[in-house]
């Protein structure tokens, strides 16, 4: 139920802000500063994968059987686990959350040029010069629910290897 409402959550949240930012900065091109010039939201449309490292992917299509497996093997793993702490469960949620939040993106996000893409728009500006590739919510929950996976299975009893 934990990992259920979790995903709800990150999925509303993340489509929220991106529908926000879509309506909101993009047509003006504003910024908004958050912590001086440290943090800041701004719109950015990512044809690539998290973070940029890949900066134009030419069949996104290919993210739908990725995300599937995703959400497939989350749902498996909190389906097969009751009992399981909940710190396991909030991760499976926001992974899941935050896979299917991008998904969406790709799938039915399309700039003036046709293109299909993410929403990014949280950027960190370093002190010195220079910035974070820009993300969203989808990717911080993602990053973050991953952390929280491997924290929960190296706390997890049983058997070492």
């Amino acid at each position: 139920m934990l990992a259920a409402l979790t995903l709800l959550a990150t999925l509303g949240a993340d489509l929220a802000s991106k529908h926000w930012v879509w309506t909101q900065l993009r047509p003006r091109g504003d910024s908004v500063a958050l912590l001086g010039s440290t943090l800041e939201l701004s719109f950015a449309f990512n044809r690539g994968t998290a973070f940029s490292v890949v900066r134009e992917v030419q069949y996104p299509m290919m993210f739908l059987p990725i995300t599937i497996l995703v959400v497939g093997l989350t749902a498996f793993i909190a389906l097969r686990s009751p009992g399981v702490d909940r710190l396991r469960m909030l991760a499976l949620g926001l992974v899941s959350g935050g896979a299917l939040g991008n998904l969406y993106d790709r799938l039915f996000r399309v700039d003036a040029l046709g293109d299909h893409g993410v929403v990014d728009f949280i950027r960190l500006n370093y002190p010195w010069g220079g910035s974070w590739p820009s993300f969203n919510l989808a990717d911080t929950a993602l990053v973050i629910g991953t952390l929280l996976l491997m924290l929960s299975l190296s706390r997890a009893d049983g058997p070492r290897a």
